[in-house]
């Protein structure tokens, strides 16, 4: 038995270091995974209360019904505008719906805006919102997930770094777009 414990001791160790690094490993596998791999999302518009849930990508191919049902729940709820939302946003919103092992439906605050609701939100907010908001090119969501903690899915999509991350923690959403890496 002597000879037994270095080789225990080696598999102790391997065994903590995958524990260790599970998280940032399932965080990997959801950066790229195969095109073919089947592509799904949900959507909950907190505005309008409608929901979709529909794989948008499936054997490598975009499934344009599915997609304009995105879009059409992604709208923007005041003006009743809406756009085809950025596929790389999609694709965003996958991996980090994968890094988290959630199934749950995003919970929408906005999607699209449309340039004049925007102009109205810049006028109201005194500076909170921006003049040329990546909503306005579908580019851009704010969200929330209801069995994930705020400040992880925050992490989560900063460790990404796949685009702009704002946390608003008093508001209660994450901010995530397809612009330049940065945080506020």
């Amino acid at each position: 038995m002597k000879g037994r414990p270095p080789i225990e001791r080696r598999a102790l160790l391997r065994l903590a270091a995958a524990a260790a690094i599970a998280p940032w490993a399932r965080l990997a596998a959801a950066d790229g995974g195969p095109e073919s791999e089947p592509r799904g999302l949900a959507f909950r518009n907190l505005h309008t209360g409608e929901s979709v849930d529909v794989v948008y990508r499936a054997d490598g191919q975009l499934d344009h019904g599915a997609l304009r049902e995105i879009d059409w729940v992604l709208r923007d709820f005041r003006t009743g505008e809406a756009r085809r939302v950025d596929q790389r946003l999609l694709d965003l919103l996958w991996r980090l719906r994968t890094a988290l092992d959630t199934t749950e439906p995003y919970e929408v605050i906005s999607g699209y805006r449309s340039p004049k609701t925007n102009a109205m939100l810049v006028a109201a907010s005194g500076g909170g919102v921006a003049k040329r908001s990546l909503h306005m090119e579908a580019k851009a969501i704010d969200i929330r997930l209801g069995d994930v903690a705020l400040s992880d899915l925050r992490q989560t999509a900063l460790g990404m770094k796949a685009g702009g991350v704002g946390y608003y923690k008093k508001s209660d959403f994450v901010h995530v777009d397809t612009g330049r890496v940065r945080q506020w």
